[in-house]
């Protein structure tokens, strides 16, 4: 059993390292290409499907088809068929697995190895090394299950799920939850049917139900991402239960036909993940509309969860109340960015950076930025430029631009990472601190500007000099490590004095706003 679960350990490292590389060597493409396609429900499903095969990474597509959901750049609709094409693309990974190169295996982690090695090639050798540990796990998983046989109770377990398919269906489930992949509990179906543990039947029952349990994780993520996005993985994850327990219990007749399309054991099991997938997907993509309704029924819309709150275009001919209307808008913007800066304090600290949640909030400051600036500038044509609403487009833009560094930290860490080197602990602890001064007087520069309190604003902009006193005592303290010759801090030299330059613009920026809440507050 051991065995068993450790090839099973190996095949999961082996589908991160891959995914990790595909994604590194396709650059930034992949949100990029999902934002666009809006234009309708088939396209966001081709779209989920080719990106989710090009990084084989099903989960990390759809919570990402999640965040462009809450962030308001696709609609539920277009990320239902993103989500059901995510599912689709990574059942590549066991087509390819289902050819059993266990045998070499071996050989190309030994080549990834050595690629990994040359900077200018460690990504191919991270997709290599990746797929010799998927081939090499899948082998030990059939190895060890084959090895299982010999036990009695093995044997009368496995005897028992022949007949009662829709119980298979809920472990499979239970799996899929737990080993969050879809995969995961395809390659443990794939061993028990290969090594003759298991009927097609029962294996069929228990791949459809991991496919239905590995979009649990979906669901986890999209509870701190507002109701939309919350709304597409539940109804993505009741769907494919459904569908799971559908053909759970028309298991016999399902398995007749998947061995139709011949293949071995292996590839039967390959396609039939693969068909349940496509299965599924066509009527839900061609259904999405009544979907997503049925998604608001069950979860009506809260207000906060999509585009600007406050912003009314019948108010625009009232200077007055548009520009109050504006400036809480410009207020929510501000409690967003405070956010992503307490995310980017608190992933300095732990350096576990939690890429989604920064991502949707600066997702949703980019939109709200956009639309406040449309705002104010159908105000000004319609009555002319006034120092109130400078000072709030000012204020946006500055917004924005925090909202950028705190990216740029996060892209600092994951270079960090890839370089293989780590902050020492007592740098991480520098940086931490420093970044939690920041978000200190981040939020008094806020309140300022959400309150109107003079006195708070103007403690921001007095103490600025104090923050860049600190940064330059971070600076040398940095120096005296390296001169104190610490390994750690040589090797993370660069991206430790980065950190504190984009603090350093965060805390320019604080400062800034305090001064336009100053102005504010004294006229």
């Amino acid at each position: 059993m051991l065995s068993a679960l450790g090839g099973l350990a190996l095949f999961l490292m082996g589908m991160e390292r891959i995914a990790s590389a595909l994604r590194a060597l396709g650059g930034g493409s992949m949100r990029r290409a999902m934002a666009s396609a809006t234009s309708s429900a088939w396209r966001s499903l081709a779209t989920g499907t080719v990106v989710s095969a090009a990084t084989q990474s099903g989960t990390a597509t759809a919570i990402t088809a999640l965040g462009l959901v809450a962030g308001a750049l696709v609609s539920v609709q277009g990320g239902l068929a993103m989500s059901f094409g995510a599912q689709i693309g990574a059942t590549i990974a066991i087509q390819l697995a289902a050819f059993r190169l266990s045998e070499y295996a071996l050989p190309m982690v030994a080549v990834g190895f050595l690629l990994m090695r040359w900077k200018r090639a460690e990504d191919v050798g991270r997709l290599i090394l990746g797929a010799g540990l998927l081939f090499l796990g899948l082998g030990l998983t059939v190895d060890g299950v084959a090895g299982l046989q010999a036990s009695p109770t093995f044997a009368a377990i496995m005897e028992q799920a022949e007949t009662r398919p829709i119980g298979v269906a809920f472990v499979g489930f239970a799996l899929g939850t737990v080993l969050t992949s879809t995969n995961a509990v395809a390659a443990l179906g794939l061993g028990l049917y290969a090594s003759g543990a298991l009927g097609l039947s029962a294996t069929l029952a228990l791949v459809v139900g991991g496919n239905a349990g590995g979009t649990m994780l979906a669901i986890l993520a999209a509870r701190a991402l507002g109701t939309e996005a919350l709304r597409v993985a539940v109804v993505h994850t009741g769907v494919k239960l459904v569908a799971a327990l559908a053909v759970a219990a028309v298991a016999a007749p399902a398995a007749a036909a998947v061995a139709l399309l011949g293949g071995d054991g292996a590839r039967q099991v390959a396609n039939a993940h693969t068909l349940f997938n496509v299965v599924v997907a066509l009527p839900a993509t061609l259904g999405v509309g009544l979907l997503a309704r049925l998604g608001a029924a069950l979860m009506p819309t809260r207000s906060e969860s999509r585009g600007p709150r406050f912003l009314r275009s019948e108010a625009l001919e009232r200077p007055e109340l548009a520009l109050a209307l504006a400036q809480r808008e410009t207020i929510a913007m501000s409690d967003l960015v405070a956010e992503m800066t307490e995310l980017a304090a608190r992933n300095l600290r732990t350096g576990q950076w939690d890429q989604e949640a920064v991502d949707v909030r600066e997702v949703k400051v980019d939109t709200l930025t956009k639309e406040v600036i449309q705002y104010l500038a159908d105000l000004r044509s319609r009555f002319g430029e006034d120092p109130v609403s400078e000072r709030l487009l000012l204020t946006v833009s500055e917004l924005e631009h925090v909202g950028d560094q705190v990216r740029r930290l996060q892209r600092r860490e994951s270079k960090l990472s890839a370089d293989g080197v780590e902050y020492s602990r007592s740098g991480r602890a520098e940086l931490a601190k420093t970044a939690e001064r920041a978000l200190e007087r981040q939020r008094a520069a806020f309140t300022a500007l959400a309150t109107g309190d003079a006195r708070l604003a103007k403690r921001v902009v007095d103490e600025r000099s104090g923050f860049e006193e600190l940064i330059t005592d971070m600076r040398l303290a940095h120096l005296d490590r390296l001169e104190g010759r610490s390994q750690a801090a040589r090797a993370s030299g660069q991206h430790h004095l980065e950190v504190l330059t984009l603090l350093r613009q965060v805390d320019a920026s604080s400062s800034r706003v305090a001064e336009w809440a100053l102005q504010a507050a004294r006229h």
